[in-house]
């Protein structure tokens, strides 16, 4: 009953002026959206910007065309392919050299040079991979911050049209999780993946240590424990807006026949309005949130296509050392490999779980 009675007042004394007003740049405004900017990536803003995509007009998704998103798509692929492909075949270069001193050196001179080489490409990598590894970090991290500001607006939208039970249950959910990866990529995803790569760089050079089976077991371990919390998170909220909904639904109904009985002479014009008023804010609703929706996958892509760029140049680089049996250096190539292979899989997580959190509110109690 509380959350009826909290319904008719939002109903009446919030989304009044609103309706009066008729206008979804209004609405838009009301509830803060208009601040969802500032919050976005340079990159994001400038092709929201260059491509007349804005929230405050619903016809926006009309704007987004095969032709823009491709081209911005292929700008990423480009810009991101630079370091990759320059360092992978300053890496081929060593190989084939190493490669060279294998086939016509002494064996002494033959294990002093693929040291050096394992060292070379080690110093080659090191630097331009953990840029990488930052970039893809401050990623994460500009992600959790738009969410921080994207969650109460989202929040006050459904509750605005009508999803007075999900709004809160949503929120407190979304809110958790971006504050947990917010930590965590702030103060723990580079320590730990500098340890891992050390781990695994050192089984590739000392040939008196050998903790690839350490290795394998981290990176299992940490993609099983992604897998179960993404899939837990996910879980949760599908199920909790699933039966916010059907609560809701009646939350909506009761509130309209309060007011048609309960009101006189007024009361039927009363409650056709917030039926109106819901409909109109569950277009505000849509909008925004697929708004953000596609805001997270453009300010996640450039790093993800990185990622999965630098992995296609180190495979290529280890069919390469395999192909002139250099096992020295195929391990050290595999251990970054095997680094960015989690840091890829962190990424797509995080992404994936707000993404999909996002898209069950948005077409909850649908039909």
């Amino acid at each position: 009953m509380k959350k009826i009675i909290v319904f008719i007042i939002l109903a009446c004394f919030l989304c009044m002026p609103v309706y009066a007003d008729d206008n979804y740049a209004t609405q838009y405004e009301n509830v803060g959206a208009d601040k969802l900017t500032d919050n976005l990536d340079d990159q994001t803003r400038e092709f929201f910007e260059e491509n007349g995509i804005d929230a405050s007009d619903y016809n926006w998704v009309n704007k987004l065309t095969i032709g823009n998103v491709f081209g911005h798509i292929w700008n990423f692929v480009t810009s991101g392919a630079k370091a990759p492909i320059k360092t992978g075949v300053l890496v081929a270069s060593i190989i084939f050299l190493s490669a060279a001193l294998t086939a016509f050196g002494t064996a002494p001179r033959f294990e002093t040079a693929i040291y050096a080489a394992v060292l070379s490409i080690s110093a080659l990598i090191a630097t331009d991979i953990w840029q990488s590894v930052s970039v893809a970090v401050n990623a994460v991290k500009g992600v959790s911050s738009f969410m921080l500001s994207f969650v109460p607006i989202f929040a006050s939208i459904l509750a605005l049209s009508g999803k007075t039970v999900t709004a809160p249950a949503m929120s407190a959910l979304l809110l958790g999780a971006t504050e947990v990866v917010s930590f965590v990529f702030s103060f723990a995803v580079l320590p730990l993946m500098g340890g891992y790569l050390a781990l695994s760089i050192s089984s590739g050079v000392s040939p008196l240590l050998n903790s690839s089976g350490i290795v394998e077991s981290v990176k299992k371990i940490s993609m099983w424990v992604i897998s179960l919390f993404g899939t837990l998170f996910i879980g949760i909220l599908g199920i909790q807006t699933a039966v916010n909904s059907a609560a809701d639904s009646v939350t909506l109904r009761t509130a309209k026949f309060i007011l048609g009985t309960s009101v006189p002479v007024a009361g039927g014009v009363l409650s056709e309005a917030v039926s109106t008023i819901s409909a109109s804010m569950g277009l505000l609703k849509s909008s925004v949130g697929i708004y953000g929706v596609v805001a997270l996958i453009f300010m996640l892509l450039p790093i993800v296509i990185e990622l999965v760029l630098w992995r296609c140049v180190l495979m290529l680089d280890i069919s390469l050392g395999e192909l002139f049996s250099l096992p020295k250096i195929t391990g050290i190539l595999r251990a970054v490999d095997s680094m960015l292979s989690l840091l890829l899989g962190v990424v797509l997580m995080v992404g994936g779980m707000f993404i999909i959190s996002l898209t069950v509110v948005i077409t909850a109690g649908k039909t």
